[in-house]
């Protein structure tokens, strides 16, 4: 009998226990449903996932999309390993369940995250990535940025016709997609103006000391160096020129030219840089006059108490892409995401894309900046 009144009892306690975690159950509300976006960065630039949170944050002030508040899930690989953003691709897709990916910034990272995101059928647009054969993986990945093909006619056009000069050597990062490219296209389109490419030299990741390279550019004279590599390396490659120094044939001091990857404050920053005279293109201003463009630098400069780079503005101008194209498809689905995409047409945002090419490339302009002491300042836009 005692035995059965302790079985009785005991079975009681588990019915009790049971019934409590079915009134906490009730009681604790469920998370709400989120839309969760992928943002991935490359490297050292950190500022760049501030502009995707901005564009975030204002989809949820204005109440989400379809009810729901987005998620932005960013992850910086700051050691810039292929692999890494690779995996934090594979991770974000499957584990968080994103609807979509932006990023990465680095043509080299966007070129075998693009296979992922095809793979997945999710829609990708790439942030700075600027080299075209970051597209070929499919129909699902897109660009916010130029194209290194437009932007090294860009340069090669300036420095012919706006700048009069007609010898260059270039100096360039090899094994990454970005550096040789644009590097390539700034050449081709020169020497098709009647320019003369003097000299064109590499250099291996990693490497600190240019002597060699920039000795030999030095026999040469050229009017410009056009170097093709990121922060740190421009820093070094800036500071050595004119430590040799590097000079034209009237012995003037050369003009160094560059691309976007200039556009950062590892570079304007560090005080061994010596780029002051030094002219590179880049995504977008600060400085604009354009209406929505003014209004994006004001409420980043309230928030964040610092003046957006472009990488900054396209990071903001491909997440408004992507609920832009949400907006219009009326669903979260990724073949209605991806067509709606296709389908922008005179985007105003950050910066401005007119439409976007059977490639999923876009068509915008080009910024030119100069350096003078020792900050960047608008010199000219250029239109496709």
């Amino acid at each position: 009998m005692q035995k059965s009144i302790a079985i009785f009892c005991m079975s009681l306690l588990v019915l009790t226990f049971i019934g409590c975690d079915n009134v906490k159950e009730v009681l604790t509300p469920k998370p709400e449903p989120t839309v969760k976006i992928g943002f991935i960065v490359a490297g050292q630039r950190v500022t760049y996932p501030n502009g995707a949170q901005l564009a975030v944050d204002e989809i949820n002030q204005q109440g989400g999309l379809f009810g729901m508040q987005v998620e932005l899930i960013g992850h910086i690989n700051s050691e810039a390993i292929l692999d890494v953003s690779v995996q934090l691709t594979e991770s974000l897709i499957v584990d968080e369940g994103i609807v979509a990916l932006i990023g990465p910034n680095r043509s080299s990272h966007a070129a075998v995250v693009g296979p992922v995101a095809q793979k997945h059928r999710i829609p990708m647009v790439t942030t700075t990535a600027t080299n075209p054969n970051v597209t070929n993986a499919g129909d699902f990945v897109f660009m916010a940025s130029f194209t290194d093909s437009f932007q090294g006619a860009v340069m090669a056009q300036f420095a012919k016709m706006e700048l009069g000069i007609s010898t260059a050597a270039i100096l360039t990062r090899s094994g990454d997609l970005y550096t040789e490219g644009i590097s390539e296209f700034f050449s081709s389109n020169f020497l098709g103006l009647g320019g003369n490419v003097v000299a064109h030299k590499f250099f291996e990741s990693g490497t600190d000391i240019f002597t060699e390279q920039l000795t030999q550019i030095a026999d040469m004279k050229p009017d410009v160096l056009f170097t093709a590599g990121f922060a740190q390396d421009i820093v070094n490659i800036t500071q050595q020129a004119r430590a040799i120094p590097l000079l034209n044939a009237d012995g003037e001091p050369t003009v160094f030219l560059g691309a976007d990857s200039w556009d950062s404050e590892l570079v304007f920053g560090d005080e061994n840089a010596e780029v002051e005279g030094s002219y590179f293109s880049g995504h977008f201003s600060p400085e604009t006059n354009e209406p929505m463009a003014r209004a994006f630098v004001e409420t980043y400069m309230s928030v964040y108490d610092s003046t957006p780079t472009g990488g900054v503005a396209v990071s903001y101008d491909a997440v408004k892409l992507l609920f832009e194209a949400i907006e219009r498809a009326g669903s979260l689905e990724a073949d209605d995401i991806r067509d709606q995409l296709a389908a922008t047409e005179n985007y105003v945002g950050a910066t401005s894309i007119a439409r976007y090419n059977e490639n999923r490339q876009p068509t915008k302009s080009a910024v030119i900046f100069t350096i003078k002491d020792g900050q960047k300042q608008f010199y000219q836009q250029i239109d496709p």
